[in-house]
């Protein structure tokens, strides 16, 4: 697991310094970097204790800082947190960037009332059952887990003219991406040489890894986004590009030790 970290790193670190993520001035102006469905399933997280998981630049982090919550962003990338640092100083916003392994979180960081995750992060995540029941027990008793993500049948399908297969939904592991598209936006733009090593892992594995991590299930939501599949025409809003899971942990849940 520590060769895909160290694999990993180097391939954002290779990126970093070409995605910016929002402006300064777009949260200014009121902006927020989550989506009606994610502000929705968050809830208020005013005087809240937020853990957001590969936060890239932290926009979302940032996000939920002016929201009131009181937030901790890690990310595998120093890049992506000194720019989600220096947007933080620029907004006059409190937000304790960490860099950090998800898989390896330090142990005070517990007593969560919200753990986020958002597009293009559960990829990242080698082992899902030990991801989620590490989750689960940095939860405060009543909090929330909220993942947001692109859909697997997204990920595993290249949307051309005839539509192909080019991964299995069934097998996560995966090096590179064979389709373009589903590689970050910049990886188009910027050519690396640097191979990422990722994991694709079905709405099966996912909530079943929340289930047995001792966590209710809140809420499971799959939405269409044409966009994702242009070449589709009038049916590209037919097929799930995202999902969405709420997962609660009891308030009477006893403890648990981290590991």
């Amino acid at each position: 697991m520590e060769s895909v970290v160290a694999q990993n790193r180097q391939y954002w670190e290779a990126l970093a310094p070409h995605r910016p993520g929002e402006s300064v001035e777009f949260f200014r102006s009121g902006g927020t970097a989550l989506n009606e469905d994610e502000l929705a399933a968050v809830g208020d997280v005013r005087g809240r204790r937020v853990l957001q998981l590969a936060c890239s630049v932290g926009d979302e982090a940032l996000s939920f800082a002016r929201l009131g919550a009181d937030v901790v962003a890690v990310d595998l990338a120093p890049t992506h947190l000194a720019t989600g640092r220096a947007k933080a100083e620029a907004l006059g916003l409190a937000v304790d960037f960490r860099e950090q392994d998800m898989m390896a979180l330090d142990p005070e960081l517990t007593g969560f009332d919200l753990i986020f995750i958002s597009w293009g992060g559960i990829c990242w995540v080698p082992d899902v059952n030990r991801w989620a029941a590490d989750l689960a027990a940095r939860l405060a008793a009543g909090g929330k887990l909220v993942i947001s993500e692109h859909h697997p049948i997204w990920e595993v399908l290249t949307v051309t003219a005839p539509m192909r297969v080019n991964g299995d939904y069934f097998t996560p592991a995966r090096v590179g991406t064979a389709d373009p598209l589903k590689a970050p936006q910049i990886t188009r733009e910027f050519k690396t040489p640097i191979t990422s090593r990722s994991f694709v892992w079905s709405i099966g594995a996912v909530v079943t890894a929340v289930l047995e991590a001792g966590l209710t299930l809140g809420s499971l939501q799959e939405f269409p986004a044409p966009e994702m599949y242009a070449d589709l025409g009038e049916e590209a809003g037919h097929l799930p590009a995202t999902y969405l899971i709420t997962a609660l942990r009891s308030v009477d849940r006893p403890e648990a030790r981290l590991t």
